[in-house]
């Protein structure tokens, strides 16, 4: 026998009210998914249901469940393999107070690397060399001395590299040079992305040991060092190198990486040269 309508009616009104239970249940899951950092709403619903009539909604959910947001997260920081001996190393300015000298002074071999935080082929011989010139630094075979040049700012979007040679300069004066030095090429963003920001940069002298704090962070903010990133730019220009970044200097002379394209990725290589000059003097 078929229902009357005045029972039709109050059927429909029961069901809108579980609805809206349900709807309200909802809300309270989505809020204690929120403040567990698992947050699901109503914007995670494809555009076409979020107007739907409440029996439409009811039956898109039963179809396809809602996709859970991802929570933001900040960018990692990519780690080096040499850590423990990049903490261990010296660091201060050369004697013409434009380059910054790691390792140890009694070294009989001087090699002078000229790098740009933004080239990406830099990140590169750092990611194959950083280790072994660490590794030999450590060893009193040779003295790194770091002329840090910042002219892709000129071609690139964005002042990264200004930013970033003046935070490496910073990091020198709070006795966290070698490690910050590491990471930047480490965590280096795209060429063509302006991703050495001061947020970046901050969130990198995090992850070296006591480098943070009030100091570090105004002469970051307040570009502090900025005359000393011209500085070592007149350094790099007066060179008059060969190989833009990265380049070599072996006690003074210039190394033609043209001829020896090893030296750029081989560690046994670079550690062949460096003995032979030692041998040499």
């Amino acid at each position: 026998m078929a229902a009357s309508p005045r029972v039709r009616v109050a059927k429909a009104a029961v069901a809108a009210v579980a609805l809206a239970v349900a709807v309200g249940g909802e809300a309270t899951v989505a809020k204690a998914l929120s403040e567990g950092g698992l947050q699901r709403t109503t914007a995670d619903r494809p555009a076409d249901q979020r107007m739907l009539a409440p029996a439409a909604v009811s039956r898109s959910l039963s179809r396809a469940p809602l996709v859970k947001a991802s929570p933001v997260k900040a960018p990692l920081v990519k780690d080096v393999p040499q850590r423990r001996v990049l903490l261990g190393l010296p660091a201060r300015l050369s004697p013409d107070g434009a380059g910054i000298d790691v390792g140890y002074a009694d070294a009989p071999v001087v090699l002078t690397v000229f790098e740009d935080f933004r080239c990406s082929t830099t990140a590169a011989f750092e990611a194959r060399q950083g280790a072994k010139l660490a590794a030999m630094a450590a060893a009193h075979q040779v003295l790194v001395r770091y002329v840090l040049e910042s002219s892709l700012d000129q071609r690139l979007p964005g002042p990264g590299a200004l930013l970033a040679t003046n935070a490496a300069r910073a990091a020198l004066a709070h006795g966290g040079f070698p490690e910050y030095h590491a990471l930047l090429f480490a965590n280096q963003p795209d060429e063509y992305t302006d991703g050495f920001t001061e947020a970046r940069l901050l969130q990198l002298g995090s992850s070296v040991p006591h480098l943070r704090g009030p100091a570090f962070d105004a002469e970051l903010h307040d570009l502090w060092y900025r005359s000393w990133v011209g500085q070592a730019q007149t350094a790099y220009t007066d060179a008059k190198v060969h190989h833009g970044t990265p380049s070599m200097l072996l006690n003074g002379q210039e190394v033609d990486l043209g001829a020896q394209p090893k030296l750029l990725t081989d560690p046994a290589a670079l550690g062949a040269l460096v003995q032979q000059a030692a041998k040499s003097n």
